[in-house]
């Protein structure tokens, strides 16, 4: 039985999902950028040898623009070490800012999960260890606390 990722590369070899191979060579040349370079790019397409490199925040068009040769020598040892990045050769670079805001913006998650208390607090502390018993007693005061 074929496994999932050996179908999946196969379709993405197939000509009509060729833009899929180009999205995915995208980040991995953006990856290689450092990041906070790589997480203010927008979008990139390639036309005519041009790769075009969309920004979301005007401040950071000079520094593309300074580091131009920077991406193109990432570009041509990215080509080098793996193949299927052929598809976004380019012997330009141009950048620019796009005019539209964008659809979505990236929220932070919150690092602790909520959930509902499932604990009522009654429980007997047998714990004969005076420190023991004091965690267990600050414990059952957060757990009734977080019940009312």
């Amino acid at each position: 039985m074929k496994k999932a990722n050996f179908i999946i590369s196969h379709l993405k070899q197939h000509p009509s999902y060729e833009k899929l191979e180009q999205l995915e060579a995208y980040k991995k040349l953006f990856a290689l950028l450092p990041n906070r370079l790589g997480d203010v790019i927008r979008f990139a397409y390639n036309k005519n040898q041009t790769l075009f490199i969309v920004l979301n925040h005007p401040g950071y068009k000079m520094e593309f623009n300074y580091k131009t040769t920077l991406i193109k020598s990432l570009l041509k040892e990215l080509i080098k070490r793996d193949f299927r990045c052929k598809c976004i050769d380019a012997d330009e670079i141009k950048v620019f800012v796009s005019n539209k805001a964008p659809l979505t913006t990236k929220t932070k998650s919150a690092a602790v999960p909520f959930y509902e208390e499932r604990s009522s607090g009654n429980f007997k502390n047998f714990s004969k260890d005076s420190k023991l018993n004091r965690l267990f007693e600050e414990i059952r005061g957060i757990i009734c606390s977080k019940i009312s």
